[in-house]
């Protein structure tokens, strides 16, 4: 079923197995998920699946957390959506065909199609190394600054898809390449098991042109040939040196085992934040000696460094430090910076993860059917995504701003952002 709603604004491809209109006319949400493939055999649509993606999404920005407190939040507002949507069925899906959809949607196609939708608004480097590769332009006048956008990746458990009866299994996960400069999840990817993250990271970023950015990751990742994977599309690493790269590690440890000497030249950067009976000093030294023992293992290293974090609360003191090296020189990346994206890397656990868990209810959804719960964990990303391109400093109060006015939500939605 076709809703026309959407607008004379947006041009709709009239063959259905057709991609859509160009990227570059693509103004709303709706009318970029129209793009992505829908598997249910073609007797049983009933309902367009880029409309009932909306709805999903539209009662998920209302603060819905399960597939039938979707299918009721709808269902409770269904003359209002009747007349908003030019609906024209008496009345809305039941659960059961959300989940339907959700398990024959392609899961690869929703992720890019969302993902590059918010790039696209944020006027994010990788669109512009995208149009570039189309236009064949090679030129080096017209290459991207290095170190422009900060990509960050990490592994999440869904675990409210774990089941321990009436046989165990273990919960899904994904992988996911969060975009740290304007927050939102640029790709998320299936981790098929435990051991497999490492093999999920590197074909992901095969899939991208990174002129113009630098991607962090966590210790796991922290290999050659992760390394090199980045270097070769184009753009740079931050990497974590812990116990798997025992080596690299001492290594670092070695080198910064002392104070400064003069004759061993390093530079350093100092940060100190006070609050909420909170005291946390940070110490950065980062030295490029080192270059020229690690390059040939770890190609493309410019510098190598330690990051001191001390964290004094209730009276009680703490210290981390976390070792790591960068293909970023100095001169692209004096220390303020390299610290900074030090920390900011865990804006996807703390932006993205928790918030997805806790706030969006992720780890209390109990759906386990297939692929559906990679689908909803790729739903949330949207729904904190148009949070953040809207600046909300609380999702939760602003979740029960849009439930009392559904009107706004929907025009996120529908309307070009």
């Amino acid at each position: 079923m076709e809703c026309s709603t959407v607008l004379d604004k947006i041009e709709i491809a009239q063959d259905e197995g057709e991609m859509g209109v160009e990227e570059s006319e693509i103004k709303s949400l709706y009318a970029k998920l129209k793009s992505v493939k829908d598997k249910r055999h073609g007797r049983g649509r009933r309902y367009e699946a880029a409309m009932l993606l909306v709805l999903i999404l539209l009662a998920k920005l209302a603060g819905e957390k399960s597939m039938l407190g979707v299918s009721e939040w709808v269902r409770y507002r269904k003359e209002w959506l009747k007349e908003k949507l030019s609906w024209k069925r008496e009345d809305f899906p039941c659960a059961n065909t959300y989940t339907n959809l959700c398990e024959n949607i392609e899961i690869d196609e929703l992720n890019r199609c969302t993902g590059d939708f918010f790039a696209q608004r944020h006027g994010s480097v990788l669109v512009e190394a995208e149009q570039k590769n189309k236009v064949g332009d090679a030129s080096c006048e017209n290459e991207v600054e290095r170190g422009k956008e900060h990509l960050a990746l990490d592994g999440k458990s869904i675990r409210g898809s774990r089941r321990v009866s009436p046989e165990r299994k273990e919960g899904l996960q994904v992988l996911g390449l969060y975009n740290v400069t304007y927050d939102f999840m640029l790709r998320q990817t299936p981790i098929e098991g435990k051991g497999h993250e490492r093999s999920a990271g590197l074909a992901l970023l095969s899939e991208l042109d990174l002129r113009g950015v630098v991607v962090s990751a966590d210790a796991l990742h922290t290999q050659p040939k992760w390394c090199k994977e980045v270097l070769a599309q184009g753009g740079d690493y931050i990497a974590i040196a812990k116990g798997n790269q025992s080596e690299l590690h001492s290594d670092i440890a070695l080198l910064f085992s002392q104070p400064p000497q003069g004759w061993l030249p390093e530079v350093q950067a100092r940060t100190t934040e006070k609050g909420h009976g909170r005291l946390e000093l940070r110490h950065l030294r980062t030295s490029s000696q080192l270059n020229d023992y690690l390059a040939d293992k770890w190609t493309g290293v410019q510098q190598v460094f330690s990051v001191e974090r001390r964290i004094t609360q209730r009276g009680v003191s703490t210290c981390e430090v976390a070792l790591g090296i960068t293909s970023l020189p100095h001169s692209l990346l004096p220390v303020p910076n390299l610290l900074a994206l030090v920390r900011t890397h865990w804006h996807i656990e703390n932006r993205s993860h928790w918030r997805r868990d806790v706030t969006l209810g992720e780890d209390d959804c109990k759906v386990a059917t297939g692929q559906v719960p990679r689908v909803l964990a790729s739903l949330n990303n949207a729904v904190l995504a148009l949070f953040d391109f809207l600046h909300v400093d609380n999702v939760a109060r602003q979740m029960r701003r849009f439930s009392a006015a559904p009107h706004s939500a929907l025009a996120l939605l529908i309307d070009p952002l």
